[in-house]
C-alpha cells in the first residue's frame, strides 16, 4: 500500500525478525481515495427497545441505495447503566457512504427522528480515511470488519510480534509522524447540553481509533478454561484503566461489547471500540502501561505454550484521523457520552 515515497522514519522492526506465527493484513484491488465505516449505536434503560430500533435501522440501512457491503452488530452496558445495540458498517469508499446517508430514509435516522420520539439516545461515528492511515491485523480463517468486507483480500505480512509493529503496518507512517492535533485531553468548563439535542463535534486530527477483537468461539474446553481464567480478567482490567482514566491515557471514549447476531443473541467474541488522542497515545499505553503489559504478556505465554494449536482468534483496525474529518453526532445523549465531554459541540437543526 505504499505510495512510492522514502521512508522518513525509521521501521520499528528488528533485524532479523521473523514473525512468530503468520498474520494477514487487508489489500484492496480497487483504489478508494477513502475508505468509510459508520460506528453508531441507540440506547436506553430498555434494551429490547434499542434493540428494536436497531434492526429496524440495519434493514432500512440494507435496503437503501449504496448500502453498506458489510455490517455486524453488538451490545453493551454503558457507564449510565443504558443498554446500547450498536453496528459497524463497512463502506468501498467514501462517496458511497455520503450517497447512502443523504438518502431520504437513512437522513430520517441521522437526524432522529424516532430517537427523540421514543427517547432514544443516538450516537452516530463515521470514520473516513485514505487506505494509507489505516491498518489491520487478522487471522486468515477469523476475518472481522474490515477484513470481513468483500472488496477486501488478507496477505501475510511481516509486520507483526513487535513493539512498534501498528505503527509500521499503516503505510502513512513511513512519511508522517500522525501527530495529536490535540496533544492533551481536558474536559470542558462546561457538559453540554445534550440530552433532548442534536449535536455535532468534529473530531481533532490524528485521532486514533482502534476496533480490537477476540473471539473464543473455536476453543475446546482446555484453551477456553484459559482464557475465561488467565486473559480476559486482564483484557478487563485494561479497558477498565481506559475507562476510568480518559485524561491520563489520553483516551476520551472506551467502549467494550459483546457481538451479536441477526436476532440479538449475544456470540461468543468480543471487542473495544476505542479514541486515543493520537497512536502516539495508544503506543504509550500499550507499550508503557501495566494494564496492558499485562494483557501483551498473558498472550505472549497463550502463544508459545498453544503454538500452531492456539485456538483463540484476535484482530484490530486502526485509523487515523486527517483534518476535516466527518462530524460525530449525537441525538439525546448523555453529555458524558462519546467525544461531548472533551471537545466543542455545535447544534444541528431539530429533526422535523
Amino acid at each position: 500500500m505504499s505510495d512510492g515515497r522514502p521512508r522518513l522514519f525509521p521501521s520499528s522492526r528488528p533485524a532479523g525478525h521473523v514473525p512468530p506465527i503468520v498474520r494477514y493484513s487487508s489489500r484492496f484491488d480497487h483504489a478508494p481515495e477513502r475508505l468509510a465505516v459508520l460506528f453508531m449505536g441507540l440506547s436506553a434503560p430498555d434494551g429490547n427497545r434499542a434493540g428494536r430500533a436497531l434492526a429496524d435501522f440495519l434493514a432500512a440501512a440494507g435496503a437503501a441505495p449504496d448500502a453498506p457491503c458489510h455490517f455486524d452488530r453488538a451490545r453493551f452496558t454503558d457507564a449510565e447503566g443504558r443498554a446500547n445495540h450498536m453496528a459497524a458498517l463497512y463502506w468501498p469508499d467514501r462517496d458511497a457512504f455520503d450517497r447512502w446517508a443523504a438518502t431520504p430514509l437513512i437522513g430520517e435516522w441521522r437526524r432522529g427522528t424516532r430517537a427523540l420520539a421514543e427517547d432514544l439516545a443516538q450516537w452516530w461515528e463515521p470514520v473516513s480515511v485514505a487506505p494509507q492511515r489505516a491498518e489491520t491485523i487478522a487471522f486468515a480463517e477469523y476475518r472481522r470488519g474490515l477484513s470481513a468486507c468483500p472488496f477486501s483480500r488478507l496477505e501475510p505480512m511481516e509486520e507483526t510480534g513487535y513493539w512498534g509493529a501498528a505503527r509500521d503496518r499503516i503505510p502513512a507512517a513511513a512519511f508522517d509522524p500522525l501527530e495529536a492535533e490535540v496533544p492533551r485531553l481536558a474536559p470542558l468548563d462546561a457538559p453540554p447540553r445534550a440530552r433532548g439535542a442534536r449535536l455535532a463535534v468534529r473530531p481533532p486530527a490524528g485521532l486514533a481509533v482502534i476496533r480490537s477483537g477476540v473471539s473464543w468461539a473455536a476453543c475446546g474446553a482446555e484453551q477456553r478454561e484459559s482464557y475465561a481464567r488467565n486473559v480476559k480478567p486482564k483484557l478487563d482490567a485494561g479497558m477498565d484503566y481506559l475507562r476510568r482514566s480518559p485524561l491520563d491515557a489520553g483516551c476520551p471514549s472506551l467502549r467494550q461489547v459483546v457481538l451479536a447476531d441477526g436476532d440479538g443473541r449475544l456470540l461468543e467474541e468480543a471487542y473495544s471500540l476505542g479514541h486515543f488522542l493520537s497512536l502516539g497515545h495508544l503506543e504509550a499505553w500499550a507499550k508503557h502501561h501495566p494494564t496492558h503489559l499485562a494483557i501483551y504478556h498473558r498472550a505472549m505465554a497463550e502463544r508459545k505454550k498453544y503454538q500452531a494449536a492456539l485456538e483463540l482468534r484476535t484482530y484490530n483496525e486502526i485509523y487515523v484521523l486527517e483534518p476535516g474529518a466527518p462530524e460525530f453526532e449525537y441525538v439525546n445523549c448523555d453529555p458524558a457520552t462519546g467525544l461531548l465531554p472533551y471537545f466543542p459541540a455545535r447544534a444541528l437543526p431539530p429533526a422535523g
